[in-house]
């Protein structure tokens, strides 16, 4: 009796897992292939703005998008259109009281075939789902593009990023982070210096603290750490070496990150996600994407779960739809540390 109840009781064990472990539903491609676009969750849906959708490295103002849509998180099988903008590229979004933020990204004014004229863009606004429209913000003090913006509180924080003129123009390098206090009643952007040049990282934000990942030229760099309370820098482990993972690009170019659970997640070009440590001196392997990509967005869904979005695949050539799920690991795998390099 003891052994057939014993028995009993795996199988039902084994049922229990099987369940627990069955995959969550995909989710519906994207209306259209993109990179460099926006996405966030808010409130049960998650949303997608704008994006390049052409070839790579060809900008033009029928390959770059304005487009804007959502899905609901719960059972969505469909993406649905919503109220649009400026084409734009090189941007993020935000959400903050159940809105959705949008700031900056690079806009190209040539025609296809014509040579490139390509603008960052000074545009803030902020999408009311109950309205269903947009409304503008205060503009950036300059045009502002390759950057990221998290939210901290009530404060938009955007960093790094430069700033692109035009044809025949040289782009500058933005050197200072812009805070805008939503809770004021005439917000106003205020600038902290920022102690790098960097473009094509990604961001994401702990209680008071922006942790800035990755960029052009930060292989093997410690990740910078903004304090918007305190105003001060401090840095953290960089990201895992390119060798350790074989990876073909540059690990810290254009990456992809959140947080979960209190936890920076980060994503990069060799397709592992990586999770920073609770102390935050080193990093831990805690899942991998089956289609890694860079220039892709990854949004935070639940206590273990993130949406790797869009992106360029390094595995086929150009943009990819997909939206993938990725359940994160309870435990993580330690990660060697990469010798660290001087800027």
């Amino acid at each position: 009796m003891k052994f057939r109840f014993a028995a009993l009781a795996l199988v039902l064990w084994a049922g229990l897992a099987a369940a627990a472990d069955k995959a969550a539903p995909a989710l519906p491609p994207l209306p259209k292939a993109v990179a460099s676009h926006g996405a966030v969750a808010c409130d049960g849906y998650v949303y997608v703005y704008g994006g390049h959708a052409g070839k790579t490295h060809s900008y033009d103002t029928e390959s770059v998008l304005g487009t804007f849509h959502r899905l609901k998180l719960d059972g969505g099988t469909k993406w649905e259109e919503l109220p649009g903008g400026p084409i734009a590229q090189g941007m993020n979004l935000v959400a903050h009281g159940g809105k959705v933020y949008r700031v900056g990204g690079m806009q190209p004014r040539n025609k296809p075939g014509d040579p490139a004229d390509n603008f960052s863009l000074v545009d803030c606004a902020r999408f009311d789902p109950k309205a269903n429209k947009w409304e503008e913000l205060p503009p950036l003090p300059a045009g502002r593009s390759s950057h990221d913006v998290v939210v901290v509180g009530d404060k938009l924080v955007v960093v790094g990023g430069w700033q692109m003129k035009g044809k025949g123009e040289k782009s500058g390098w933005h050197e200072t982070v812009e805070i805008l206090d939503l809770a004021s009643p005439s917000p106003k952007w205020q600038s902290v210096p920022q102690p790098f040049k960097r473009r094509a990282l990604t961001a994401t934000a702990v209680g008071s603290k922006v942790y800035v990942l990755g960029g052009l030229g930060a292989d093997g760099k410690a990740i910078e750490i903004f304090d918007v309370e305190t105003g001060k820098w401090a840095t953290g482990p960089a990201l895992p070496d390119v060798a350790a993972e074989g990876a073909a690009r540059a690990m810290a170019f254009s990456p992809a990150a959140g947080t979960v659970n209190g936890r920076v997640v980060v994503t990069t070009a060799a397709g592992s996600v990586y999770r920073l440590t609770a102390d935050g001196s080193a990093w831990e392997k805690v899942g991998a994407a089956a289609n890694p990509r860079v220039v892709a967005r990854l949004v935070p869904v639940g206590p273990a779960e993130v949406l790797l979005i869009g992106g360029a695949s390094r595995s086929a050539s150009g943009n990819v739809a997909e939206v993938e799920r990725l359940k994160l690991t309870e435990k993580g795998e330690p990660v060697a540390a990469p010798a660290l390099k001087k800027d």
